[in-house]
């Protein structure tokens, strides 16, 4: 079988972008510290700055909820529609 790989934590992952961003270690000294590899942490720092480069820019991951939102009330009342049409044919039946 194969190995299984090791997860992260996002904290741990912050925590280790944020000391080599900030110059308190080096790449190649937080990933002995850690038991990462390097190449790793060049992909999480730079997985990072991108993010917040889009953050910065108006880019809002928010957006996609308010989406679903929106297409989740226009299907209840699609929904109400549909319950109203069925209770006046029971009524309209029962005369």
């Amino acid at each position: 079988m194969g190995k299984q790989r090791k997860t992260w934590s996002t904290d741990l992952k912050e925590g280790i972008v944020l000391s080599v961003l900030r110059g308190e270690l080096g790449v190649a000294e937080a990933a002995r510290q850690h038991g990462v590899n390097e190449s790793l942490i060049h992909t999480w720092k730079t997985q990072f700055l991108e993010a917040g480069r889009a953050r910065l820019a108006g880019d809002r991951h928010d957006h996609g909820i308010t989406q679903v939102e929106r297409e989740n009330d226009r299907l209840k009342r699609i929904l109400a529609e549909k319950e109203l049409e069925l209770d006046i044919a029971r009524k309209v039946r029962r005369l």
